[in-house]
């Protein structure tokens, strides 16, 4: 059976537990018929698949009770304890303009259709016409890593009169399926700074476990001046991708310290200014914003037509790899499984490990490179503000030889 000391636990294989019941089986009679074939033979084959089970069940009980090697349900338990739960899937995020006449009123819930996926994005709050147009967010209605890129959003699918057109300038947020576990176990080191004295990563935590929270970036200014990114003094500025303002809010109203600024008369783009209260009831305007998204478009060159003929999976390999959901197992230790966050630039160097995941058994990557838009796929480093967020797409992605 397996055994538990001060070193940890160690059990047998079921090689190991046919070894030792066949010398027990011929130390009791050496002549005992037990070759496999025989019924004492079976009977030991099954006595050691029964223990080499048991013997893996209590490895994964004791293993269970470590952030590090805990998977599933019994992670969920020991994030619970830190007042953590697993994060559902949440839902891609865009701003889509209508074009129409002025005055036309533009109803929350009407729907607009992507040219190419046929996913269905509705608006999430009323809006009206004005100067011919009208600028608004909309959200998917399928969970997921949904993705949009410029002008993808362009079908109006609830019909309304006065509306001649929608488009999406920028790239959609794009959203995720639930929290895997290794984005979980990365969530819980970080939140273990949420009762810390540090303003900072206190905040950082209570932002993050926000529900639909996909990325959160705090610049601090502790400085007499402003700094290089405009952020001005003794303040902070918040960039929050995902979850509700509401919410978003009540995190920062709970662990903001007085005499620190949320940069409120900031230019940034996308600022949210939405009014919650303190946790003793206080009335507080919190200041966050929304980063700026930036379409990824790449070109992948591989070595043969081998690797040329994986085009769909390398494409969508390179998509995981960002959004932080192609590498998670154990032994995946080693490779970048976070994604790219608010404020990170893009190395062609980094893509080469999720297309080399892909093609190592047929070929290999011989370069690639990146650009902003299909027209200027020339470069190996796209550099992010410290206000943007990289999207990739599929549809941006080309593969050839």
């Amino acid at each position: 059976m397996a055994t538990i000391d001060s070193t940890g636990i160690t059990g047998k294989t079921l090689a190991e537990y046919l070894e030792t019941l066949r010398a027990a089986y011929l130390a009791i009679d050496p002549l005992w018929n037990i070759n496999p074939e025989t019924p004492d033979g079976q009977l030991i084959a099954i006595w050691s698949e029964v223990l080499a089970n048991i013997d893996e069940q209590v490895q994964y009980t004791y293993q269970s009770i470590d952030p590090l090697t805990a998977i599933g349900a019994a992670l969920d338990r020991i994030c619970q304890l830190a007042g953590l739960t697993r994060q559902v899937a949440t839902y891609s995020t865009a701003t889509v303009t209508f074009t129409g006449v002025n005055g036309t009123a533009i109803a929350q819930g009407t729907q607009v259709r992507h040219n190419s996926t046929n996913t269905l994005w509705s608006t999430d709050s009323n809006v009206t016409v004005s100067s011919g147009i009208a600028t608004v967010n909309v959200t998917c209605l399928t969970a997921g890593a949904q993705s949009a890129s410029t002008g993808q959003l362009s079908i109006i699918a609830t019909p309304v009169g006065g509306i001649s057109a929608v488009t999406n300038a920028t790239a959609a947020s794009i959203g995720a399926n639930q929290e895997s576990d290794t984005l979980l176990r990365a969530r819980r080191s970080l939140s273990v700074s949420n009762p810390g004295n540090n303003q900072v990563d206190s905040m950082y935590a209570a932002i993050a476990n926000v529900d639909g929270v996909k990325h959160v970036r705090i610049y601090e200014n502790v400085e007499s001046s402003t700094d290089v990114n405009g952020v001005y003094s003794h303040s902070m500025a918040i960039f929050v991708d995902g979850g509700s303002n509401a919410s978003i809010a009540s995190a920062i109203a709970a662990k903001k310290n007085p005499g620190c600024g949320l940069n409120a008369t900031n230019s940034f783009a996308n600022k949210i200014t939405q009014a919650t209260t303190t946790p003793s009831g206080m009335a507080f305007t919190a200041v966050f914003y929304r980063p700026v998204t930036t379409d990824i478009h790449i070109r992948v060159t591989v070595s043969n037509s081998a690797a040329l003929a994986l085009a769909t999976s390398i494409k969508q390999a390179i998509v995981d790899y960002a959004n932080a959901t192609l590498f998670g197992a154990s032994s995946d230790i080693g490779f970048d499984r976070l994604g790219f966050g608010i404020g990170e630039s893009i190395p062609a160097g980094s893509l080469y490990t999720p297309v080399n995941k892909i093609v190592t058994d047929v070929g290999y990557v011989t370069l690639i490179e990146l650009g902003t838009s299909s027209g200027s796929i020339t470069l190996a480093l796209i550099s992010i503000a410290f206000n943007g967020l990289a999207v990739f797409d599929v549809a941006n992605i080309t593969v050839t030889t």
